[in-house]
């Protein structure tokens, strides 16, 4: 998977976090039917921002592998650069994380200008 770049202003919460969710060998689309989305975000350090969690997760289209993730006010409040991760999870609990590497799915968080 190509490096996804998606950026924020701090404090921007109307626009959701999206992605659609493909296999990283061949570059497929998963199709996650019956399966629990969950979505985390870790900052550059690797400390938690949003724990892994299945609130605020849209599932916008199983079978096109899109989903998203309404951010909360605390999720975008600091400026930097944050990774970010979908979790897919059968109901026997085993898990597939996309994108299968991290640093692939980047969101970056910037002030407002105003306020530099």
């Amino acid at each position: 998977m190509a490096i996804e770049d998606q950026t924020r202003r701090v404090g921007d919460t109307q626009i959701a976090i999206a992605a659609t969710l493909k296999r990283p060998a061949d570059g497929s689309v998963v199709d996650y039917t019956g399966l629990t989305i969950k979505f985390a975000m870790f900052d550059a350090a690797g400390a938690v921002k949003v724990a892994e969690t299945t609130d605020n997760v849209n599932e916008i289209s199983p079978t096109a592998g899109t989903v998203s993730y309404s951010p909360l006010a605390a999720d975008v409040d600091t400026p930097g650069v944050f990774f970010a991760s979908f979790i897919t999870e059968d109901g026997s609990g085993k898990q597939e994380t996309f994108p299968a590497e991290r640093g692939e799915f980047r969101i970056n968080i910037q002030r407002l200008a105003f306020t530099e």
